[in-house]
């Protein structure tokens, strides 16, 4: 690990404390802060159903927003996977679930610390993580590094500012760039920076802005409500700003009052904590206004509403006659201006706008908007665009041609990630828990499993013992319904086995030996690789330690290489259909911890199997692969030595070695 990320990781271990005091501190004044704040450090309820499932980070509001039109394509195309949203802020949090209900699952998340990402990740099991705009953690990335969760970026922006900081730390975020499956870049400067930045080509793809295809921006979309008491008002909207903006504003309005009457000012600050301070900058400059969130009516003497509620911006651009985009006259980088394009409104902005620099230039050059240098250029422009309407209504139907033309960019970022979305429905699971004992199934294999079947006595005479594979005790063959099933235990190995049979520490239900086999296998069923389907598994406490066990479904007609090679030679392509299965493993960045001549069988149609999944799990490609196959080549040789006769001989791993390497079908 490079000492950058080292020092990285120091730091936030450092600032973990103080960050969470500091949200629990802000919670006073904006009770949200305090909700979820174990969520924060990893601890998000285990849902095993949803594991193999699409997590995408949204940082705050305007992230889950732009995402809206990606979020319902993949429920669409997804609809028996699990979608988890996660958001930084609370307002994010809350209109998440405002919006999508019981549709998404809605967490926070999680700090950027090595635990914290990594019992996010052990609770949540993804295979998919999906990144809006810009949210690049080292440490989270260095995570689904190690479990080989691949990543992709959407609606990705990046400023030469940007650029220029991540330049500064190759060896912190030279990984991240390569390890990027996706980058669906909102525009082509991103697109550009992207590369230059080290993400390998072909992966970079210029998608355009989600947002121009979230529904609720078009400009045919009716308003959320009914505002008679804006007739007959020419109403002026600032949007998203901030503190020396409404100043300025606040200053220059009376003047602009003066020369249209009817005139009244929408503020919507960015950020809800300032509201109250807003109102008392309202109240100090003496004009009469109107809090939202009272549901006060507009009198004819109102001069300014003050928008202090959350969602309805698209309401008031809809509703406006001049769209001021906050966030661009101080120095800050302006904030996004497709809520009023959306809604066919030209805008006006300031001359700070890094973060949309490339949106910012194609409105002006498409006559859409126009740039002002302070709130009274603002408000002259302003006072132009009412006196001249038709060069107002020339620049709004620019607004709407310019939006429409841009639309598109969620089809084409879901094109994008094709290749990295899951394709098969995961299995249904159930589970429960009764007093010490936790239990997941497949329903499709039970229709209910009592706690009593996990034991050899409850099958009886029926139960068929059979030698587990590399001789560490025996499993069990069932029968249930019709259909046949292996039942195993869980034992030690090694000099461990001396001490405890089959006692391990004790750890969460999520964390047993039999769950993670069972979800391992699950996501490699819903792969269509050649495994066991898992049936049910089984933790039982007491004290200190667990017991474990597993269910599989047998697979008819099968014997492991040990049981054929003592019977007859395999065939050069028995050798390579093994090869090609283990490949396929390996493809998936599926680590098998005890490949051997037990674990690989072959049945009766000639198709390859691969069992016995304790202890694997998902590993970045790596030398790993090739030690993998150096450790089965070491099982040929001993069972060679072992059993008198063995029909093996050096020269049949070339075979296998050729179907592994044979490229795919």
């Amino acid at each position: 690990m490079p000492i950058a990320h080292r020092a990285y990781r120091l730091l936030a271990r450092l600032l973990c404390l103080p960050l969470l005091a500091w949200l629990w501190w802000r919670g006073r004044r904006e009770p949200g802060y305090r909700i979820g704040l174990t969520e924060r450090l990893g601890f998000i309820d285990v849902q095993p159903q949803g594991f193999g499932g699409v997590w995408l980070h949204a940082a705050s509001v305007g992230e889950a927003q732009a995402a809206r039109p990606l979020i319902s394509a993949l429920l669409r195309q997804l609809p028996t996977h699990q979608l988890t949203i996660s958001c930084q802020t609370p307002t994010g949090a809350a209109s998440l679930r405002e919006y999508w209900g019981a549709r998404v699952r809605v967490v926070h998340a999680p700090v950027d610390t090595p635990g914290a990402c990594q019992r996010f990740l052990n609770r949540l099991q993804p295979r998919l993580l999906i990144l809006v705009e810009r949210e690049l953690w080292p440490e989270l990335l260095a995570q689904c590094r190690a479990q080989a969760i691949p990543v992709a970026l959407v609606n990705a922006r990046l400023s030469a500012a940007s650029a220029r900081g991540y330049e500064r730390w190759p060896s912190l975020m030279g990984p991240v760039w390569k390890q990027l499956q996706c980058v669906a870049a909102a525009d082509e400067e991103s697109g550009r920076r992207f590369q230059a930045l080290g993400v390998p080509p072909g992966r970079v793809l210029v998608t355009g802005n989600l947002k121009f295809d979230d529904p609720a921006l078009s400009a045919q979309a009716t308003s959320p409500e009914d505002r008679p008491d804006l007739q007959g008002r020419t109403v002026v909207v600032a949007g998203s700003t901030h503190a020396p903006e409404e100043a300025e504003l606040l200053a220059a309005w009376p003047a602009f009052q003066h020369r249209h009457p009817d005139a009244l000012l929408v503020l919507v600050p960015r950020h809800p904590q300032r509201f109250d301070s807003v109102a008392e900058q309202i109240t100090r400059q003496g004009l009469p206004f109107v809090r939202r969130s009272t549901a006060q009516p507009l009198k004819a003497h109102t001069q300014v509403l003050l928008g202090d509620t959350m969602g309805e911006l698209t309401a008031w651009y809809r509703s406006a006659r001049i769209c001021f985009i906050g966030g661009s006259l101080a120095p800050i980088g302006g904030h996004n201006a497709l809520e009023a394009l959306g809604v066919g409104k030209p805008v006006l902005f300031g001359p700070h706008t890094t973060h949309f620099a490339s949106l910012y230039a194609d409105v002006q050059r498409q006559g859409a908007g126009q740039q002002v240098a302070n709130a009274r250029a603002l408000l002259d422009t302003a006072s132009e665009w009412l006196e001249q309407p038709q060069h107002w209504q020339q620049m709004a139907s620019a607004a709407a041609r310019f939006f429409a033309d841009n639309q598109g960019a969620c089809e084409r970022t879901l094109k994008s990630l094709q290749g990295l979305l899951p394709v098969q429905p995961a299995a249904d699971l159930r589970s429960y828990s009764q007093g010490t004992h936790s239990v997941w199934f497949d329903p499709a294999c039970f229709d209910t499993l009592d706690v009593a079947a996990f034991s050899p006595t409850h099958w009886g005479a029926a139960g068929e013992a059979l030698q587990a594979g590399s001789g560490r005790g025996q499993v069990l063959r069932i029968a249930h319904a019709g259909r046949q099933f292996l039942l195993r235990h869980y034992h030690r190995g090694g000099l461990m086995a001396r001490l405890s049979r089959d006692a391990f520490w004790r750890v969460r239900p999520h964390q047993s030996r039999a769950m993670r086999e069972f979800a391992l296998l699950r996501q490699l069923r819903a792969w269509g690789l050649p495994v066991p389907r898992p049936a049910a598994a089984h933790q039982h406490r007491s004290g200190g330690f667990y017991r474990a066990d597993i269910v599989v479904e047998w697979i008819p007609d099968t014997r492991n290489l040990v049981q054929l090679l003592t019977q007859r030679p395999l065939q050069a392509g028995e050798y390579e259909t093994l090869g090609r299965a283990i490949r396929r493993l390996h493809a998936r960045q599926v680590f098998h911890a005890d490949l051997n001549c037990h674990n690989l069988m072959l049945d009766g149609g000639g198709q390859a199997w691969i069992v016995d999944f304790d202890k694997c799990g998902f590993r970045p490609a790596g030398p790993w692969q090739q030690a993998n196959l150096e450790r089965l080549l070491r099982s040929f040789r001993k069972e060679a030595r072992k059993n008198p006769v063995f029909h093996w001989s050096e020269a049949d791993w070339p075979h296998l070695l050729a179907g592994y390497e044979a490229p795919p079908a």
